[in-house]
């Protein structure tokens, strides 16, 4: 056992048997963990238990993400990209749909009126991800929109999204949206990675965490040269509720979609990297949110760590 192992087995002999339970009484997972902050999910969907030492360092866990973001991003711009609400305020020009936060009443009046006229809204809050609090709304019988709204105090409101048809036929309960990634070095920017995000059938999100899938995009072309994959390592050449295929098939819009990523990296200078989630409506992209992005999803399908090609983008290594 190597020496930070013993010692902290040693010192905290508890916590370590917490760890080994919730690993399943899987040392190596365990170790993992402890060494490297490497999630038992991440663990196990990138297969580290075929893997050498080597073969895992080239992985870009969260735990690592999170190390090199902190050194190139800073506080201000994490703190941006971290409210939905702030985020949107610095990119308004580029939002094509009403958002309000819900918090005086005078917003929240607003906001129940246009309810009542449309039927229907998204209220999310607005330091969540993965999809975790996001709710369509619809007033019933049984319920008010002034009960539905004041419920939601504090959290975004905002427009339904509008989904193009060219998009929707992967899965038409969802908005399939595209996370794009980029880096702003010294003005400069640059296309990292995207993937495809879709839902399943019946569900109005389509992350990963709430059984959505994803495929990878090649950034140079627009089309994606994976099969789709769900968070448990799961391959599906075509959607398993549409039939619709995957691999080959090509995003719309690809060249606006990268130029418009682009043009928002350049309002929010303070971040070298952005994990852009964005929506083709009829008019054209339309930014979801912005965020750290995990890289679970570009991992599990490419079938190899991003790492390295990380620390490239950001000038570590």
């Amino acid at each position: 056992m190597k020496p930070y192992l013993l010692f902290y087995k040693t010192l905290f002999p508890s916590k370590y048997q917490n760890y080994l339970d919730r690993a399943g009484g899987n040392v190596d997972m365990c170790h993992e963990t402890l060494l490297h902050g490497t999630f038992y999910e991440e663990y196990q969907v990138y297969g580290f238990a075929d893997k050498s030492e080597n073969e895992r360092r080239t992985y870009l866990t969260d735990a690592v993400r999170d190390r090199l973001c902190h050194r190139v991003n800073t506080r201000q711009g994490e703190r941006i990209v971290a409210n939905k609400y702030l985020t949107y305020c610095r990119l308004q020009q580029f939002y094509h749909r009403k958002t309000w936060l819900l918090q005086d009443q005078q917003t929240i009046d607003m906001v129940i009126a246009y309810g009542q006229q449309h039927g229907k809204l998204v209220v999310k809050p607005v330091d969540n991800c993965g999809g975790r609090g996001v709710q369509l709304l619809h007033a019933s019988d049984e319920y008010s929109w002034r009960t539905l709204i004041e419920h939601h105090r504090g959290q975004l409101a905002e427009e339904c999204i509008p989904q193009d048809e060219r998009m929707a036929k992967w899965n038409h309960s969802s908005i399939n949206t595209v996370r794009i990634n980029t880096f702003n070095r010294h003005g400069q920017i640059k296309i990292f990675t995207a993937f495809l995000l879709t839902g399943r059938d019946g569900s109005f999100v389509n992350n990963g965490a709430q059984g959505g899938l994803f495929a990878s995009i090649d950034t140079d072309n627009g089309i994606i040269f994976t099969d789709a994959y769900d968070e448990h390592g799961i391959a599906h050449s075509v959607h398993p509720d549409s039939g619709i295929p995957y691999k080959g098939e090509p995003i719309p819009c690809w060249g606006a979609l990268v130029d418009l990523s682009k043009s928002m990296a350049e309002n929010i200078p303070e971040m070298t990297y952005i994990g852009w989630d964005m929506a083709l409506t009829p008019d054209g992209w339309e930014p979801v949110e912005a965020n750290r992005g995990e890289f679970i999803a570009q991992q599990i399908t490419q079938g190899r760590g991003l790492r390295h090609e990380f620390e490239l983008m950001c000038g570590i290594r």
